[in-house]
């Protein structure tokens, strides 16, 4: 468990670090509290049954009347959705029509109702919840203390419910009767409350468990959401996990709100077709969220949304080192990176030059030589963000990354949920050589805390941590030192010396066996056979070391990452 630092700017004591909510507020309210944010409900409807009882819940909210709004999307349902007596006065119904060219689907019907929507915090609710009459209260008061807060209700699983009407219903929220229909710790688990117990509702999580922020009854406040990704509206299913994905890369709070109760009129989708969910979700989750790393289970190839963003600057004046600098981390042994070269690529023209004796001649063949690399980028300013890609590393175009950098790195700042990690140059470098790594939650919770008297690296801090490390076991090389290598390869100079080692002894054995061999011969080949385990011993050992992760995956046994 990571304690809060400690921060000497005032105006950064009551940030959220981490995810550590608790040490901010724990949900209490202050005596005689009374809300003041407005609240947006979105209701996704498909030709649902159950819809008439959700609405009269709503209807039965304590929540001030002024300061709530509900939206029912109706995706195309036949016959189309009409409010009955149990809505609330706010409820009004957006027809998508499909046949219109409007699309089709909860992630876009919710796309649009949000679009729509005017309140200060955003409440996904399904078709098929009953919410307790405090619900929306209990959801909210968090984000009257904490501005990035993206909170999680508790759901009840019921298999029937024969004499539900829309009054019953009703009546029974806002009585408060309504808790004593079903027995909620008796009711179906779901997966997420596990989770909840293995890290303090969260706290301990550093929003890792994204996941557990289920369109069923989530909220997340305006504020966070403009300025994350927003809902993926291409997504059929899933679009919920994609959306708390994008709330977490933009700074947002995860919170379980156990007092948030509800029942959920059937089943989870989980439950009934949790393979057949799971078999379809994670390929488009591997495409969108590097996090958690286990779901890219192939190496060596481009991802929509890369696992890490490398940013390296060049100009007229460094573009003899831009190559080698490159090419040193497209050959990393973590290959899930994508790099935006920063270079006044404006300024190259087709206009009549002599192109030997140009001095600028380097930055066209620069331009060139990535003409056709997918995960290269040639861009005139290095974005201040680069979500949804998780991380960030600034690479000075005169170092160059060994196979294995990069990996060692990432690992770091993985496993120890880094906010900011500064490596700093080792002896005789100079100070600019620094290489920086920057989680893209850590940047997307600081940014709106920079002001006048609060800098970027003192939110940074706060909100998440900055780190000094050295760089010595990096295995990094000065270029304007060292000069430019004759070829950069993606494999060790040691792993490759073992292997060829290998391969001269097995040739050896060979050759011995084609022989009839007398006894001396035959000691000789053993030895050489025993000699070449070893090697291949040795080879294994390397491997393992430099590339870990990657044995780990094969050996099926990187579920943690």
């Amino acid at each position: 468990m990571s304690p809060k630092p400690l921060t000497r700017n005032l105006a950064l004591q009551h940030v959220v670090y981490k995810n550590r909510w608790r040490d901010v507020f724990d949900g209490t309210v202050p005596e005689g509290w009374q809300p003041t944010k407005s609240v947006s409900i979105v209701i996704p409807s498909y030709n649902s049954a159950t819809l008439p009882f959700t609405l009269a819940s709503i209807a039965a909210q304590d929540y001030p009347e002024d300061l709530l709004e509900v939206i029912v999307v109706d995706d195309g349902s036949e016959p189309p959705v009409e409010l009955g007596e149990y809505a609330h006065p706010n409820t009004r119904v957006m027809r998508i029509r499909y046949e219109d060219g409007e699309g089709w689907g909860r992630a876009n019907g919710t796309y649009r109702a949000i679009e729509a929507s005017t309140g200060d915090i955003i409440y996904w609710v399904d078709s098929d919840m009953v919410l307790f009459r405090d619900n929306v209260r209990q959801h909210a008061k968090y984000a009257h203390f904490i501005p990035e807060a993206a909170t999680i209700g508790h759901k009840g699983f019921i298999e029937a419910w024969p004499d539900f009407t829309p009054e019953k219903v009703y009546e029974g929220v806002k009585s408060g009767d309504v808790e004593n229909w079903f027995d909620l710790s008796t009711l179906h688990k779901h997966w997420s409350l596990a989770v909840f117990d293995e890290t303090d509702d969260l706290n301990d999580s550093a929003g890792r468990n994204y996941s557990t922020h289920m369109g069923a009854c989530a909220t997340v406040t305006r504020e966070v959401y403009n300025r994350s990704g927003k809902t993926d509206f291409t997504l059929h299913l899933g679009e919920d996990t994609h959306i708390a994905y994008e709330i977490w890369q933009a700074g947002g709070v995860f919170i379980p709100v156990n007092e948030a109760k509800t029942f959920h009129l059937g089943p989870a989708t989980i439950v009934t077709q949790g393979e057949a969910v799971a078999h379809h979700n994670n390929t488009y989750f591997a495409q969108r969220m590097p996090i958690p790393r286990y779901r890219r289970s192939s190496t060596q190839r481009q991802w929509t949304v890369p696992y890490v963003t490398a940013v390296v600057e060049t100009g007229f004046d460094t573009a003899k080192y831009a190559r080698a600098c490159v090419d040193g981390i497209l050959n990393s042994t973590e290959s899930d990176v994508k790099v935006l070269l920063v270079g006044p690529w404006s300024q190259l023209t087709d206009q009549r030059r002599s192109v030997l004796r140009d001095p600028n001649n380097e930055l066209y063949l620069v331009q060139e030589w990535y003409r056709n690399e997918g995960r290269v980028e040639l861009v005139e300013e290095a974005p201040q963000n680069v979500a949804p890609s998780p991380y960030r590393i600034d690479v000075p175009v005169t170092t160059l990354f060994a196979p294995h950098t990069l990996d060692h790195i990432m690992r770091y700042v993985y496993e120890e949920t880094v906010g900011v990690a500064k490596f700093f140059p080792q002896v005789g470098h100079d100070d600019d050589k620094v290489i920086t790594v920057l989680h893209t939650p850590a940047l997307g919770r600081a940014l709106p805390y920079v002001s006048e008297i609060v800098t970027l690296d003192e939110a940074l801090d706060a909100v998440w941590d900055i780190n000094w490390l050295s760089s010595m076991d990096l295995g990094l090389a000065d270029l304007a030192k060292s000069g430019l290598p004759a070829r950069i390869s993606g494999r060790d100079a040691e792993l490759v010396a073992l292997e060829t080692e290998l391969a001269a002894a097995r040739k050896q054995i060979r050759m011995l066996e084609n022989l009839k061999q007398p006894a001396g011969l035959r000691y000789q080949a053993k030895y050489l056979l025993g000699r070449s385990t070893m090697v291949l011993e040795r080879a294994g050992r390397f491997a393992r070391k430099s590339f870990r992760g990657v044995v780990d995956r094969l050996r099926g046994s990187d579920r943690g990452r």
